[in-house]
């Protein structure tokens, strides 16, 4: 009787056991610069989502040809996971390479997709991959500038060796052309060894613009302290991503990591819950009327916006 009623519990139970077992995945994390806020908020918004992950984490550290060397190793093994997040521009172009179409990717944090090669529209990501586009379209970020702040001239601040910034800065240049803005594309290597040397260089070169745009670059977030020596405090400096604000950037328009984080994890959700091909799934993007402004409140330059010509949310940082 005993048996019995243990087998009838069993059958009983076993839909619930199942769909458990259904919800139970892996995932591979593989970041660029360590844990962010974007990856601390998609794995809490995956748990939140039904989820249950058993999530293998693994950072670059900013080293290419480390991230090669672990693809090359655990080919196999990644081969055999259920998804993988990737963190940033590089990142996800490193795993695109090794042609791991049989699993699916979600991006994060990418600045453009579509300019790096990634994907040939946000509407068509490549095969087996979507993701989150994490800052706003250079010309949009100019044309939002314009109403806080018109300018003349403006310097583009860039990384010559990532990708992602060099396809920023030429958007923004190609864009403030034509608005008849004159452009000064200024090259900055903070982790080179001639970093003191560079700023001495880049200082004069802001004598004459009106406004500075510091491009999405990994090298500039893990060496924030570098753009308040090339910076004057009293000229209006525009980041593209939320990472620059409190860093001496005067302001920002986009979202929190933690918001395209929880966007990700949807994406996911849709992957692995309902069986959607990542490809199908249009890149996320924001819009300009659903960005923030964030403004560092203690930048001196901050007092020259014109803010009520904006009809973005504005949050002091």
């Amino acid at each position: 009787m005993i048996s019995r009623l243990i087998l009838l519990a069993l059958l009983i139970l076993a839909p619930t056991f199942a769909l458990a077992s259904d919800h139970h995945r892996s995932i591979l994390m593989i970041t660029w610069r360590g844990m962010t806020p974007a990856e601390h908020s998609f794995i809490r918004h995956l748990e939140t989502l039904g989820i249950d992950a058993e999530i293998e984490h693994f950072d670059a550290g900013r080293d290419q040809t480390r991230l090669a060397g672990f693809l090359r190793d655990r080919l196999d093994d990644i081969k055999s996971m259920d998804l993988i997040y990737l963190f940033g521009t590089t990142v996800t172009l490193t795993v695109q390479n090794f042609h791991i179409d049989n699993v699916p990717r979600v991006f994060n944090i990418v600045t453009d997709p579509v300019g790096v090669g990634l994907a040939s529209s946000l509407e068509r990501p490549p095969q087996g991959m979507t993701g989150t586009k994490h800052s706003l379209s250079p010309d949009v970020n100019l044309e939002l500038l314009f109403r806080v702040y018109p300018v003349k001239t403006i310097a583009v601040l860039f990384d010559p060796r990532e990708n992602n910034a060099v396809a920023e800065a030429d958007r923004l240049s190609s864009a403030a052309e034509k608005r008849g803005i004159s452009v000064k594309r200024l090259r900055f290597a903070p982790d080179a060894k001639e970093k003191e040397i560079q700023i001495a260089a880049l200082r004069p070169e802001l004598d004459d613009v009106d406004a500075i745009y510091v491009t999405s670059s990994s090298s500039f977030v893990a060496h924030s302290e570098a753009l308040p020596q090339i910076i004057p405090e009293d000229l209006v400096s525009m980041g593209s991503s939320s990472a620059y604000v409190g860093d001496g950037i005067t302001l920002v328009f986009g979202s929190e990591y933690e918001e395209r984080g929880q966007t990700a994890a949807e994406m996911a959700a849709k992957i692995l819950l309902e069986n959607v091909p990542a490809h199908t799934l249009p890149i996320d993007e924001i819009s300009a009327s659903e960005a923030t402004l964030y403004i560092n409140g203690n930048n001196k330059a901050a007092s020259k916006l014109k803010l009520d010509n904006t009809q973005n949310a504005v949050v002091y940082k």
